[in-house]
């Protein structure tokens, strides 16, 4: 088993701040500048949860920073995963930006489509289909606060049929790596996506963030790719069941979003290794 879970985790946010300016923000900000700009190469897969569930989870965005973040990718080539990756296939590593959002919250379908329809941008959804139209609820399971409800099949069904929207699968029940089954992979995608959309996904990404080395064989036969929340761009040479991904994270500032963009991940790696010493010693991440 290998990856990481940081992807997956539903930290409180910046407690007592709004969005963007409490003491994860600042430090961020004050890591955006370290490391080199230089020109992203291949496919950046950033990693969305919820938009304008009003909580202070740090993977729950502000319906407003959403809307400054596709700002900020105007100039950048935001293209459908399919799109990524025929282009990797053919050994073009032009940069590129794939929008993806994990599990399948009822407010991205509220609040981020509209704002993604409008500008014409595609994006996956890996749709935990066990809780289509029910409350997002699993152990650490990301909908603290205010609990977030699922995304309807007709709700799921009106982006697909938009061109915009790929359904990928992220299970059945969003299981514990240790639990992952191919029963509970083709629940997700035989029992719940095909029956009730008609489409067949072909793209995974861990529940958890996690690697699970064992499942490689069985996602291969199932996917175009498999994806966790291993910080990283994709390249020609990278493994298709082993996509890596940039989290999005309510705390971001612009400038560190920004340097995602432009192929510096140096302070997102600043930051997650700044979070695994606080754990280390004991302080909140």
């Amino acid at each position: 088993m290998a990856g990481s879970a940081d992807a997956e985790r539903s930290d409180e946010g910046d407690r007592g701040a709004p969005p963007g300016s409490g003491p994860r923000a600042r430090l961020k900000s004050g890591l955006a500048g370290i490391g080199r700009d230089s020109l992203a190469q291949g496919a950046t897969l950033l990693i969305y949860h919820r938009v304008g569930g009003g909580t202070r989870d740090e993977l729950d965005l502000p319906v407003p920073a959403f809307a400054r973040q596709l700002e900020q990718l105007e100039g950048h080539d935001v293209v459908a995963l399919d799109t990524a990756l025929d282009r990797l296939d053919s050994g073009d590593s032009r940069p590129s930006v794939v929008l993806t959002f994990d599990d399948g919250f009822e407010d991205v379908h509220a609040h981020a489509w509209p704002l993604l329809r409008e500008r014409g941008l595609p994006f996956t959804v890996y749709l935990a289909s066990g809780y289509v139209s029910q409350p997002m609820v699993w152990e650490g399971s990301t909908a603290k606060g205010s609990t977030g409800m699922g995304m309807s099949w007709a709700q799921l069904g009106e982006m697909v049929d938009s061109g915009l929207c790929t359904v990928g699968n992220h299970t059945h029940l969003h299981v514990r790596p240790e639990a992952l089954t191919e029963e509970e992979v083709d629940a997700c995608t035989a029992a719940s996506v095909e029956r009730h959309l008609g489409v067949r996904p072909r793209h995974f990404t861990y529940p958890w963030g996690v690697r699970v080395d064992e499942m490689e064989a069985a996602l291969r036969e199932r996917f175009r790719s498999a994806s966790s929340g291993e910080l990283g761009r994709n390249v020609p040479g990278t493994e298709r069941v082993r996509l890596k991904r940039v989290p999005v994270r309510q705390s971001d500032p612009e400038a560190f979003f920004a340097a995602k963009l432009v192929g510096n991940l140096a302070p997102e790696r600043a930051y997650a290794g700044i979070v695994r010493l606080a754990k280390t010693v004991g302080l909140r991440g």
